[in-house]
């Protein structure tokens, strides 16, 4: 699978993940301690919409651009209002121009204590996301997972984003092993994982993975908590298709997972088609 964020920006999926990303955002502001944010694969920062490169898949028009053209639902508004804001700011008055990405979004509600590195191997989107986040954030040309182990501090309140282009089967793993040591340096950092939703076997799969590396073998007080959202846009019968998306937090405030839940119900009312659906669990 081809997930380069620039081919897909401002999707139905980009909506759930930063929907939800705002919100941890927000609760993670109330810690007395230093927020530092780490992103695993950032993309390039933002997208311009009008660039025939990223612009022919039309998703963002069926996505952020659908979206807007109507009411806009409860818990998608302050996302919606966010992404208006920066259009507003770069001269798009009545149309949606630009998709700010995560790294944008994380340094436009950090507080000056907190620190963003932004990862990406692929060159160019490298290029393109040093442009962007620099002064305010870093980037780093590296592997992300190796670099999110790395910087795992015991003495800052660490948060982890991974969504990987998932063009190697092996990002599944490499996921529940990169958790696994980030928690084993930092038992109190947080997550959010992204996720696509193609066949039920290999998401099952995974999370079995992660059940193991990151619950069974832990001991003393216990390991982290887990919340799995699904937002199925119609039902898993053919592989081929990318048929929804999950998110997977760790050790985030009840607040966070709540507003998931909201936030999933909201997106399947407004992009499933017969069959689809929306549900949060604890995995335990």
């Amino acid at each position: 699978m081809n997930y380069r964020h620039g081919f897909h920006a401002g999707n139905f999926a980009d909506l759930f993940k930063h929907a939800v990303l705002l919100n941890f955002l927000r609760a993670l502001r109330e810690s007395a301690q230093p927020l530092q944010v780490v992103d695993s694969h950032a993309g390039a920062g933002q997208y311009d919409l009008s660039d025939p490169t990223f612009s022919r898949s039309k998703e963002a028009e069926a996505g952020i651009g659908y979206l807007l053209g109507g009411d806009v639902p409860q818990s998608l508004i302050p996302l919606s209002d966010y992404v208006w804001a920066k259009n507003r700011a770069a001269g798009f008055k009545t149309r949606i121009g630009l998709y700010p990405g995560s790294p944008l979004l994380v340094l436009d509600h950090l507080t000056a204590e907190g620190s963003y590195m932004g990862c990406e191997l692929r060159k160019d989107d490298y290029e393109r996301l040093r442009a962007t986040v620099m002064p305010r954030g870093k980037a780093r040309h590296t592997d992300g997972y190796e670099a999110a182990v790395e910087m795992a501090e015991p003495d800052k309140d660490f948060f982890l984003l991974i969504d990987p282009p998932f063009e190697q089967f092996e990002d599944y793993e490499r996921i529940n092993l990169c958790l696994r040591d980030v928690l084993k340096k930092q038992p109190t950092a947080k997550a959010l994982v992204w996720l696509p939703l193609k066949d039920l076997e290999t998401f099952d799969r995974f999370l079995r993975h992660m059940e193991c590396e990151l619950l069974e073998d832990q001991t003393g007080e216990g390991g982290p908590d887990i919340a799995v959202a699904e937002l199925r846009l119609r039902p898993l019968t053919n592989p081929l298709k990318m048929n929804g998306c999950a998110l997977v937090t760790v050790n985030a405030p009840a607040s966070v997972v709540e507003a998931m839940r909201d936030i999933a119900d909201d997106l399947a009312q407004v992009f499933a088609e017969p069959g689809g659906k929306a549900s949060v669990w604890t995995l335990d």
